[in-house]
């Protein structure tokens, strides 16, 4: 996920322009509520309905009774956190975090980790069923997360204004009240060591983020801070991880997996669905700073990495040096695509790895120009993913297996793989 969609990846609000759903309800912030949970929507809330009116609860699991406080009336929706649980899930565990439902991160610290694996294989397969070409498809279990904690190699904090200026925190999704954060229970300790250092010092700013190398150590801090702030440095432009032996110069523009423990898992599933023995020509689509290109290098003969971004193929030759089957196309995908098909190369395997907002229609067209054996779609989003499968189903190829696997415990967030074959 790099290169033409890095922007992308920015969170797309969806403004309701339907009927008001709400308005003969007459609720306001802080009306206590008594519902049954029902089943989770897509932002990993479950839901209720009062009279005609939808109703997400933030901290419930279905099939429990709830009181819950109103936190925010949308026209389509009433936003709802937990109060008391009358009959709890036997799912239901005491989420770890002090900020949990207060702060709207994580929606699932009050659930269980094996029945979170379930819900997100049970989300994807839901995401399969409209699709004729994709719903005989057995989902595999949930790949589970090395770490359910302290996982996330990346943070990106907002500042706070008026009294709570300075200080670091998160916005809740639906209040959107500034929430103080001394500690995320989902961040590398070296995160929250540099929270700990600029918590209430950050006069001036309004957000800024920390990214570490898990098994490097190397952090860096972005923006540059006040010059007031001595002690901590920042501003540098790249940092240094480190992945199966393999370094990894990362910009700090550039998408890195942010659970880097489990994208070695990542890799070991992607090798043996893709059945790669050491040989074949693999193409990486929008390869970024060449991750997959690299870490899939000893598994092919050949691995060919397009990117249309100038910065980040200038990485991903560096993070290739040390291979010699390696090589980067700076062009758009479809255009390489082309060149490569023209120049008469067959090829075995194809990796992409899509944004939220899915495949770039000309992505989906370079492969299909391309026509490998194999295509591996690594994908965020079911939603998008199943759309995306559907249509490469419909142009020659055939959907064979899909697993999920869960890179961001304690959210709603699943990852998955899904093997095509041509």
């Amino acid at each position: 996920m790099a290169g033409l969609f890095n922007m992308a990846k920015r969170k797309r609000r969806n403004r309701y322009r339907g009927p008001d759903l709400t308005a003969e309800l007459e609720l306001d912030a802080g009306d206590e509520l008594t519902l049954k949970a029902g089943e989770f929507d897509e932002r990993g809330l479950a839901t209720s309905m009062l009279d005609s009116a939808p109703v997400t609860i933030a901290g419930a699991i279905p099939g429990e009774n709830v009181s819950a406080k109103v936190v925010k009336v949308y026209r389509d929706r009433v936003a709802t956190l937990v109060g008391e649980v009358a009959t709890p899930s036997e799912h239901r565990v005491e989420p770890r975090c002090r900020y949990f439902g207060e702060c709207s991160g994580c929606q699932w610290q009050h659930i269980d980790y094996g029945h979170q694996l379930e819900i997100k294989r049970a989300m994807v397969e839901a995401a399969l069923q409209p699709y004729e070409t994709l719903r005989e498809i057995e989902v595999g279990e949930t790949l589970p997360s090395p770490s359910q904690f302290g996982y996330r190699n990346h943070a990106r904090f907002t500042v706070g204004r008026g009294e709570e200026n300075g200080v670091a925190g998160f916005k809740n999704a639906d209040s959107r009240r500034f929430v103080r954060i001394d500690e995320c229970l989902i961040m590398d300790d070296r995160i929250n060591e540099t929270l700990g250092k600029l918590q209430g010092r950050l006069d001036r700013m309004t957000q800024f983020s920390v990214r570490v190398g898990a098994n490097t150590g190397d952090v860096i801090v972005q923006p540059l801070l006040p010059a007031e702030i001595q002690d901590v440095p920042s501003g540098r432009q790249r940092y240094v991880e480190e992945v199966r032996g393999a370094k990894f110069q990362v910009a700090a523009s550039s998408f890195f997996q942010v659970n880097t423990a489990q994208l070695e898992s990542i890799v070991v599933e992607i090798v043996s669905m893709l059945g790669l023995e050491g040989d074949g020509t693999l193409v990486d689509l929008y390869c970024g700073v060449g991750t997959f290109a690299r870490l899939l290098s000893p598994f092919a003969g050949r691995v060919i990495g397009i990117e249309e971004s100038a910065s980040a193929v200038a990485d991903a030759r560096v993070n290739c040096a040390d291979v010699d089957n390696v090589e980067f196309i700076e062009a758009k995908a479809e255009l390489a695509a082309q060149d490569l098909v023209e120049a008469g190369l067959e090829i075995d395997c194809a990796i992409i790895d899509p944004p939220r907002i899915g495949c770039h229609p000309q992505a989906l067209e370079a492969l299909r120009v391309l026509s490998p054996q194999r295509i591996m779609m690594v994908s965020c989003n079911p939603t998008t993913m199943s759309r995306d499968l559907d249509l490469l189903c419909r142009s020659g190829f055939k959907l064979v297996s899909v697993r999920p696997v869960d890179m961001f415990p304690q959210t709603r967030h699943v990852e998955s793989l899904a093997l095509l074959e041509g």
